[in-house]
């Protein structure tokens, strides 16, 4: 049945006999239908008692724009929800919060299209529901799997996490490098029903695209030199759980293709081979680009953009996370300690105040990793101090990083020196894709020298790939 005929048979028995809007009337979550034009052709009961006011038209049908009588403000507003299911003709998924008489409640809401005769998405059907109560039970802990937080951006994500895990929708999680995507993908997929079955991950950036499509879809028995067996490949490694794409974003326009195809699907095709091979996996995926801009710019395929869109989650980065910093280097101390078989009681008010000041421009695994560092170097109960250079303090932020010149350097010359130098580290890893031998010909010096300092400044090729 298509979805004008969904659409008419919902209108005419709620009209005509009332015994569908009857039945629909008693559901305790909102039902509403709306047209391209964002008018709302269809509310249940529950729909109407959250609605501001509406008006009828002549017909008696009504014909109020739902981002005006539903929702408060536009951060608020489903309209960007529903407008993407008519551009995508994919059902989405997302989260929100609304202030109802002083107090903050979360609704979770899913969007689904109802197709015309012409094939052309017409309506959508969104069903919302109030799920406050999750929000409060999640509120009051401040650790979910591996990921710890006191901020309050995080335990939203938290909250997300949970509504969503237990769905099929794919997720698009975004992030700057070392700010824990993978974490985030690793407990939506503990959290899911297929919980049971593996999660097979796969960093994009780090394979070249000639030997990708193999990885992701396998091959067959002498589909090119070395293929001495049949292989699988991720999607049928996966099939039945999940599959987590890293740096999507680096994939090329061939094998976006590919991938677009499957999900769409449900199916691969080995490479070399000719017969296509059933998959059922949850599919997330993640990137630190803005893969917005890159439809625009034409570097990232519109139609798979929004097929993987359908839940966003966006990770801010460490420095905008209050006091997770510390929070987070209390918890790296005490867990490394055990690990490194030493006992450290805590860090000095001289360390406290640099974790707290410094920008962490390599977010949560850079923070790690000095940690690891000033705990193997501790010779007494207390990290003095970490080692990270007073030119990347918060106060400083981006113009440090792009100004063509210090001004008013803060700390030793060779503190300065070395932010410099991590600085032109990190800009010729990114343009060169963590190709070593490419940077230390670039810098004019030995592989040894950009590995050591790599290690120095805590950089890892790995998150420029």
């Amino acid at each position: 049945m298509n979805g004008d005929k969904i659409g008419e048979d919902i209108m005419g028995a709620a009209v005509e006999d009332g015994f569908l809007r009857e039945v629909l009337d008693g559901i305790r979550d909102s039902i509403k239908i709306v047209d391209r034009s964002f008018s709302v052709v269809f509310a249940n009961k529950t729909a109407l008692s959250q609605a501001i006011h509406f008006r009828h038209d002549e017909q008696g049908k009504l014909r109020e724009k739902c981002f005006q009588k539903f929702y408060g403000s536009a951060k608020q507003c489903s309209f960007c929800v529903i407008d993407q299911v008519f551009r995508s003709g994919v059902p989405t998924f997302n989260v929100f919060h609304v202030s109802k008489d002083g107090k903050d409640e979360m609704r979770e809401i899913s969007t689904f299209p109802l197709t015309g005769e012409s094939g052309k998405v017409d309506h959508v059907i969104e069903i919302m529901r109030d799920v406050t109560r999750l929000k409060e039970d999640l509120g009051k802990e401040a650790e979910f799997g591996d990921m710890i937080s006191d901020d309050p951006s995080m335990r939203e994500i938290f909250e997300m996490i949970k509504s969503v895990a237990p769905t099929n929708s794919t997720v698009l999680i975004n992030g700057e490098t070392g700010t824990g995507k993978e974490l985030v993908a690793r407990a939506i997929h503990r959290h899911s029903k297929r919980k049971e079955q593996k999660m097979v991950t796969i960093h994009c950036g780090a394979i070249p695209d000639t030997l990708l499509e193999s990885e992701l879809f396998g091959h067959e028995k002498g589909a090119f030199t070395g293929a001495d067996q049949r292989r699988m490949g991720k999607f049928e490694l996966a099939h039945k759980g999940t599959l987590f794409l890293d740096e999507i974003g680096t994939i090329s326009p061939a094998m976006q293709v590919k991938i677009l195809r499957a999900l769409q699907e449900g199916e691969i095709t080995r490479v070399g081979g000719n017969d296509p091979v059933r998959v059922d996996v949850r599919f997330i995926a993640a990137t630190n680009l803005d893969l917005g801009a890159a439809v625009e710019r034409e570097e990232f395929r519109e139609d798979l953009y929004y097929r993987i869109n359908v839940l966003p989650l966006h990770l801010p980065p460490l420095r905008e996370r209050g006091k997770d910093a510390l929070v987070l280097a209390e918890h790296f101390l005490k867990k490394l300690g055990q690990e490194i078989g030493k006992k450290i009681d805590g860090f000095s008010d001289e360390a406290r105040d640099q974790i707290g000041s410094y920008a962490w421009p390599g977010n949560i695994r850079e923070l790690r990793n000095l940690v690891e560092r000033a705990v193997i170097l501790c010779k007494g109960r207390y990290v003095e101090r970490l080692d990270v250079s007073p030119a990347a303090k918060k106060h400083i932020g981006d113009e440090a990083a792009h100004s063509d010149g210090v001004d008013s350097p803060s700390g030793s010359l060779k503190d300065v020196v070395d932010e410099v130098e991590r600085q032109y580290l990190i800009k010729a890893l990114k343009e060169n894709r963590g190709n070593i031998t490419s940077v230390a010909q670039i810098a004019d010096v030995n592989t040894r020298t950009i590995h050591r300092k790599m290690k120095d400044f805590g950089i890892v090729k790995e998150d420029y790939k």
